[in-house]
């Protein structure tokens, strides 16, 4: 068990060199810990000469699991504890029933080999956008009740739009209800066709998620998001690359900020090859204390 205090030294220094800055506070991290619904009983920290060099972070629901932030410090980097942590997840994983795990990584992280040797594929590229509002003529947009948006986003989120683990269902309406944010619908002749979550803050636009249902709904809401902004810049992260409403953006000049890769691994037997490293203590994390 590590008190949050400790938790949050580990990640910073776990993310220092990360490209997108991830320097989070303690607030910060429990908030990232609550609202993405991380299991703190099924995350684990690799500790070497009893002291925690390595995290894993994973929420779970039913046979899928995400694991939502994974590194090893930079001096214990390259030692074999990296790939020995993600197998021991990986096992108690399966030994809980999960499936299916999926996780992301910037196309460039190198991280992205020790997924591959755990038995991560790649399953498609993710688009994060923060860029000036742009589009054409806007529709007025209709605020909605949060009720509808489990129904929209079950409708919207399927096929290429499949939603990412931290614009899951669960996850999006838990940020709707904590921060009270809006859920703005883009209404066609047979209904609502495209949605957003909108979350203004600091100069930005940010869209906790957004979805729609064809092309031309896209860049409907799109625009009309743009208009409703007034010069402000729109956020939004970790789009598919082949959904509709990544299309519309980059149609409309936005280019992508950051590229991951979303990778997933099947439930399999566990790799048991024996790394010529000293195998690193591993120590579940049961909770976080203040």
């Amino acid at each position: 068990m590590l008190p949050l205090g400790e938790l949050t030294l580990l990640w910073r220094e776990i993310y220092a060199n990360y490209p997108v800055p991830l320097p989070f506070t303690e607030d910060e991290l429990e908030r990232f810990i609550s609202m993405s619904a991380v299991d703190l009983g099924l995350s684990l920290v690799a500790v070497a000469n009893d002291l925690p060099v390595g995290l894993s972070f994973v929420a779970a629901a039913g046979t899928e699991a995400w694991i939502g932030g994974f590194g090893v410090i930079d001096a214990h980097r390259r030692t074999g504890i990296g790939l020995a942590l993600m197998r021991h997840q990986c096992r108690i994983l399966e030994g809980s029933g999960v499936t299916e795990t999926r996780l992301e990584v910037m196309t460039a992280n190198r991280a992205r080999r020790l997924y591959a040797s755990a038995g991560f594929v790649d399953r498609r590229r993710l688009l994060s956008f923060n860029s000036p509002a742009m589009g054409g003529g806007a529709d007025p947009l209709v605020v909605l009740q949060p009720e509808l948006l489990p129904d929209l986003h079950r409708r919207l989120h399927i096929g290429v739009s499949a939603a990412p683990w931290q614009r899951n269902e669960a996850n999006v309406m838990r940020a709707v209800m904590r921060d009270r944010l809006t859920l703005l619908g883009w209404r066609s002749g047979m209904g609502i066709a495209a949605y957003a979550v909108e979350q203004n803050s600091g100069g930005v636009s940010r869209l906790i998620d957004v979805a729609a249902e064809s092309s031309h709904a896209a860049e409907a809401i799109i625009a009309s998001l743009a208009a409703r902004v007034r010069g402000r810049r729109l956020c939004v992260g970790d789009e598919p690359a082949d959904s509709p409403i990544a299309q519309a953006l980059r149609r409309f000049g936005a280019a992508p900020r950051t590229q991951r890769y979303e990778m997933m691994r099947l439930s399999a037997e566990t790799q048991n090859q024996a790394s010529t490293s000293p195998a690193p203590r591993i120590k579940a994390l049961q909770r976080c204390a203040g």
